[in-house]
Parts: structure tokens; sequence; C-alpha cells
């Protein structure tokens, strides 16, 4: 079995309940507020983790009582954690979720854009050939560089996930063996839609391309080919950290030795469990429902 790294980002979630998501200049008022442990690269992390598969999450935290809260929330789990300590308050994001479970989330960023290049390429300089290094948009570019070209130095598999888009990634995500974004990323980045967005990540450089949308078909696309994969139909409740549970389950699903086409359905499963409650986190699959979508897969 291979082991996940992932060199991201943590954050204090806030999350609303609304009856609708405001619009611009307008005032909602929240039905409930819920705090838990979240961040793209944290959220991640969890997912691969839950898998079974050693995964060490990366990540700056603030000296102050956010960061307490997420190393006290990260010691149950089976993560392996280098906190980073930053001179900056720890990040939050602020997560209204609407009625139906659509949301709108808006996160701080200082501790993040604080990890260094330098911090990077210490990390992803543990990697051996054939472990993963999942990376996203939180960090600044140079350091987002730096420890992917690391990850490749060592043979690593490397896993870009383009959210949040806080800068110009086409040129980064030419150089990931595995480009996910969503569909609005996706022709953010390429300037086309769906299919033809999937292809144009491939012949930009990215070894293989997926494109998730949301309730759709998912898109897999690499050299040789462009496929749909289903996804199931659900009741959805909050669709918060949907993405990174694909994210993560998928790199946990390629370190226990799954094709990448079987690793995204599981991670696809997992997503659609996971938008069926409330919360980041919370919602994702336990360790024993990830072994049973391991078992069904």
């Amino acid at each position: 079995m291979k082991r996940v790294l992932v060199i991201g980002n943590a954050t204090v979630d806030v999350i609303l309940s609304v009856r609708h998501l405001p619009a611009p200049g307008e005032t909602v008022l929240a039905e409930t507020e819920f705090r838990c442990a979240g961040g793209k690269g944290l959220n991640q992390a969890v997912a691969a983790a839950r898998l079974g598969v050693p995964t060490t999450l990366v990540a700056a935290l603030g000296e102050d009582a956010d960061g307490r809260f997420l190393r006290e929330a990260l010691r149950p789990e089976p993560v392996q954690t280098g906190w980073l300590a930053s001179p900056h308050p720890t990040d939050i994001s602020i997560i209204s979720i609407a009625a139906g479970g659509e949301n709108a989330i808006v996160s701080t960023a200082a501790s993040a854009r604080w990890f260094s290049a330098q911090a990077a390429v210490a990390a992803a300089s543990s990697l051996g050939a054939g472990d993963i290094l999942i990376l996203q948009g939180n960090l600044t570019e140079a350091t987002t560089r730096a420890a992917l070209r690391t990850a490749r130095a060592r043979e690593a598999t490397t896993i870009l996930n383009t959210a949040p888009i806080a800068w110009d990634q086409r040129g980064i995500a030419a150089e990931a063996d595995i480009v996910v974004a969503n569909a609005g990323e996706a022709e953010s980045l390429t300037g086309f839609v769906d299919e033809a967005a999937a292809l144009s990540l491939i012949e930009a450089g990215a070894g293989a391309a997926i494109v998730t949308r949301g309730a759709n078909d998912a898109l897999l696309a690499d050299l040789a080919s462009l496929v749909h994969l289903p996804v199931a139909t659900v009741d959805v409740v909050d669709t918060s950290g949907a993405g990174d549970v694909t994210v993560g389950t998928l790199a946990g699903a390629l370190a226990l030795g799954r094709s990448l086409p079987d690793a995204l359905a599981l991670a696809l499963a997992a997503a659609s469990l996971s938008v069926t409650r409330r919360g980041t986190t919370p919602s994702f699959p336990t360790v024993e429902e990830m072994r049973r979508l391991v078992a069904r897969a």
C-alpha cells in the first residue's frame, strides 16, 4: 500500500443554515449555526485516511483558539498531522447552506498563504515512488509549484484539485498527473465546458482530467479515452465538502491499488453519501462506511 500526503489548508468551518442564499445587498437570518473542522486540505486528508490508507496532512494553523480546536478535532482521526505554526490567525470558512443543499463559501487564507515553498519542498521530499500527493488552490502558486515538482522528481503521483481558483492555474495544471475540477473551474481554466474542457486539460499536458458536475455524470479523460461515470441519485441535504470527499477518496483508492476509473467510481459513491448529511467532515463516510463502499465497489 502506498501513502497519501496532503499539503494544503485547514479551517474552522462556521456553517449557517439559511432558507435561501443571500442576493447581492441582501441580509438573511441563519436558522442554525454549527462549527466543525474543515478546509480543503484537512477534508481531503480525512477522506483518504478513513479508507485505511496511511495519510499525512501538512497545514498551517495560528496559535489561537481556532488552531487548538482543529488540533483536537483531528486527534481521533487516522491522520498523521504536520502542523506548521503560522503567525496569522487560523483560517476560517463561513458556509451558508440553503434549503436543498446548495452552498456559498467565503474563506480566509492568511495562514494558507503564509505556507512557504521551502516548507512544501520539505514535506514533499518524504514521498516515494508511487505515493500520492494532493494539492489544492489554497496555497500560493510558488508553494504549490514547488511541492508538485518535488513530488514528481520523487516519482510520486500528483493530484491537483483546482479549487479555489485564486491565481492562474493553467500552467501548473498542465504539470499534474491528475487534475480534478468542477464544471465551473474547468470552464474558467480552459474556456470550454464539459467534455471539451476535460480534453483541453489533456491537450495542455495533464495526465488525466476529471470534471465533476454535481448530480450529473462525472467526466474522466486521458490520452486514450473520455468516459462518463454516473452519480447516484440521492436526497441532497448539504453539498459542502462533497468535492473534497471525492478528491480524498480518489487518492486513497489509488493508494490501495485501484485503477483510476474504479477509484473515481468509489470516490463518487462516497461523495453521494456525504451530501445526504449536514456539515463538512461530520458528513463524510466513516471508516466502517468506507469499508462497506469498498466491498461493494
